[in-house]
């Protein structure tokens, strides 16, 4: 992944860098919402979802001397992100309880959203940030440690067959 930072978002940085607290709060509002989908999307529990969203942008400031505005802050922030929820989710010790299913659905979007968001917690991981986010396989060795390459390949294989079967397709 490249850096897309803009002009606005690398003054922005600096300014933070600086100590600037009004230009971080910019930074978070215009990151908000990536950030808590995100986490909303790896670990489907609201109200989790916005502690660690918070919590991501806690540690971004208490790190953001050390960030390099050549590089993307994005990238950054979901990196944040995906470590936190990993740790919450390995500290939960527990699979998430399913979403309570519609009957009926206004759009496929909510169907397969749905879908998503009930799969077991290393399929959602694998198939979100590979699928979803944009992850190659390589970047996302360094948050599934325990999985070879072949393997991520392998069960994210498995886990699209499985949702085709279940969208009936």
């Amino acid at each position: 992944m490249e850096n897309e930072n803009t002009n606005y978002v690398t003054y922005l940085i600096e300014l933070s860098q600086a100590g600037r607290k009004n230009a971080f709060f910019d930074l978070c509002k215009i990151n908000l919402r990536n950030v808590f989908t995100v986490a909303y999307r790896l670990y489907p529990d609201y109200d989790k979802a916005q502690q660690i969203t918070l919590r991501t942008f806690l540690i971004v400031w208490e790190n953001i001397k050390a960030f390099d505005p050549k590089k993307s802050f994005m990238l950054w922030l979901k990196n944040i992100t995906i470590k936190l929820v990993l740790k919450e989710l390995m500290n939960s010790g527990a699979s998430l309880n399913p979403i309570k299913s519609k009957t009926m659905y206004v759009h496929d979007n909510e169907r397969i959203e749905n879908m998503i968001m009930n799969l077991p917690n290393e399929d959602r991981i694998i198939f979100v940030l590979h699928d979803i986010e944009g992850y190659d396989y390589d970047e996302m060795k360094d948050f599934l440690e325990n999985l070879t390459e072949d393997e991520i390949k392998s069960k994210l294989l498995d886990i699209r067959k499985q949702l085709i079967i279940n969208l009936g397709l």
